[in-house]
């Protein structure tokens, strides 16, 4: 069951690409659940209970819960789905009424349960409870009110409504522990599933971990599945330790061709086009899919598609792929001025609204050259809640769709693809030019915009504007032992910079670290 309405339909659309997933890539995942399974089942101790999977738009996420109910049906395990993006205003309707959500958990996992005429005193006695509750008419949204309480008063001087809710709360976990009732030796597992989670209220969210979450962890019968876009903040330490988190990935060559075989509608295509298809897309799984099915449409319908002629096609694929993935479907929510900075936005590795402003004033058009400072520091917020996001030593949008966003503008607007790194460059080359600890940092992005600007058939020498910057570094950094760690960090994240290495072909980042490591030998003794 999901809770809202519509389920039947939302299964029914999902378990189409389910089932084109089954076997691509997601068994470690499969095999992950099932282990606490069985720990459950034969009362060995289970150290892990929560599993979170997250990943941006389109990674798999829906369909590996999809994958995890259908073990639960084939195992006989009582389950529910809570899927937030389904039902417009789910998230309020908790909100205004959390009992509500507990109705909802309780309907899926009764219906899934074998053998239901056991649990109606539960039952009973937790609507009871849930209707004393609502009789008392709580403050609405209730959530909100239980945040907004002082903390005293929600310890010492609980409000009846308060009092009431924490008893539907106990009627709740008191009827999951009799869920897990056996006739045999053996317990009965319980699973309860959170889907698209990015689409719930924070202070929902916090609601749930404290008031459903932990106590389902704690009984060491239950497994609870929580998919995002993005990990998510467990405050509570008694979660964190049964917390396993884990980023869905990409697909590699072998399970690209697996989905090719699986969902294509000519299969034998696979042997000859999964190597093309992967490099275009990445092996993002939904990419694949559209790759997939336009190469289908242009066979069927008699076009000459060889491997040979595959780059006089490359741009019309991409275009395909960006249309249907990235505007249809993973920025289908945003906004006009939200979907050109994330599409300009993906050509950079890191900003700040410092990037942000100079990328989109120069590069973005009209209504852009008018904001104001103030105006791209919300515009920054509004990027933030997307959830398309990532953070590391600054902010990106997600590695997945930047990959597939490159490819587009590289092949197919190529001009504002120049554009927009030559205006990273900019940016990167003035704050180089300033008093800032993080040079390393600047001098490593500043080489990955020449080397996206070589990629686009710009005259760019990597190795010549390297040697100017490491000429600078003793001007830069007077001390002789802060002068060599710095240049052994750049020479260690050169080494260590997998995108980079992939955009300077020949000239590999391996070579340019190696031209590090040499002006570091050349420095004098005890410099």
């Amino acid at each position: 069951m999901i809770a809202g309405e519509n389920q039947g339909a939302y299964l029914a659309q999902v378990d189409q690409r389910a089932s084109s997933l089954q076997l691509v890539d997601r068994t470690e995942q499969i095999k992950k659940f099932n282990r606490v399974l069985d720990q459950i089942r034969s009362r060995r101790p289970v150290s892990t209970n929560l599993f979170e999977w997250h990943g941006g738009p389109g990674i798999g996420k829906t369909t590996l819960i999809i994958l995890l109910l259908r073990e639960c049906d084939r195992r006989h395990i009582p389950r529910v789905l809570v899927n937030f993006s389904e039902s417009e205003g789910l998230s309020e309707k908790y909100l205004n009424d959390p009992t509500r959500l507990i109705e909802d958990i309780v309907k899926g996992l009764v219906k899934t349960h074998p053998d239901t005429h056991a649990l109606q005193d539960g039952i009973s006695e937790l609507q009871d409870g849930i209707s004393e509750y609502r009789d008392g008419a709580p403050p609405q949204p209730t959530v909100q009110a239980y945040f907004e309480m002082p903390r005293e008063e929600r310890l010492y001087h609980k409000p009846s409504w308060l009092t009431s809710l924490q008893e539907v709360t106990a009627d709740f976990v008191k009827l999951i522990a009799e869920l897990a009732q056996s006739e045999h030796d053996s317990v009965q597992p319980v699973a309860v599933l959170f889907d698209e989670t990015e689409y719930v209220h924070v202070e929902l969210a916090d609601w749930i971990e404290e008031w459903i979450i932990k106590p389902l962890v704690q009984m060491k019968h239950c497994v609870v599945v929580w998919t995002s876009r993005r990990p998510w903040r467990w405050k509570r330490p008694e979660i964190r330790r049964r917390l396993y988190s884990e980023r869905l990935k990409v697909f590699g060559q072998d399970y690209v061709k697996q989905q090719f075989k699986m969902n294509s509608a000519n299969p034998s295509l696979a042997e000859l086009f999964f190597k093309n298809v992967h490099v275009v897309t990445g092996g993002h799984p939904f990419a694949n899919t559209v790759a997939i099915s336009q190469i289908d449409d242009w066979v069927t319908a008699g076009q000459a598609f060889t491997p040979e002629t595959f780059a006089s096609r490359e741009s019309d694929l991409l275009s395909q792929i960006f249309r249907r993935f990235i505007v249809d479907y993973a920025f289908k929510e945003l906004n006009a001025p939200l979907k050109t900075a994330c599409e300009l936005l993906a050509m950079v590795r890191l900003f700040d609204t410092t990037m942000l402003r100079q990328v989109l004033q120069v590069c973005g058009g009209k209504e852009f050259a008018k904001w104001h400072q103030e105006d791209f520091g919300d515009l920054m917020l509004r990027l933030k809640r997307t959830q398309l996001l990532v953070w590391h030593n600054g902010y990106a949008i997600d590695p997945d769709l930047r990959y597939v966003i490159q490819e587009y503008m590289l092949a197919c607007e190529p001009q504002m693809y120049i554009a927009v790194n030559r205006t990273a460059l900019q940016v990167y080359q003035d704050w180089l030019e300033k008093p800032v600890d993080n040079r390393g940092l600047f001098v490593i992005e500043e080489l990955y915009h020449q080397a996206c600007l070589r990629r686009a058939g710009e005259p760019v020498g990597l190795e010549e504007v390297l040697e100017a910057r490491l000429q600078q570094y003793p001007n830069w950094i007077k001390d002789p032992q802060a002068l060599r760690n710095a240049l052994e960090r750049l020479e260690g994240e050169l080494v260590n910079d997998p995108e980079l290495a992939r955009f300077t072909d020949s000239l590999s980042s391996t070579k340019l670290a190696k031209r590090v490591q040499d002006f570091l030998d050349s420095l004098p003794k005890g410099a």
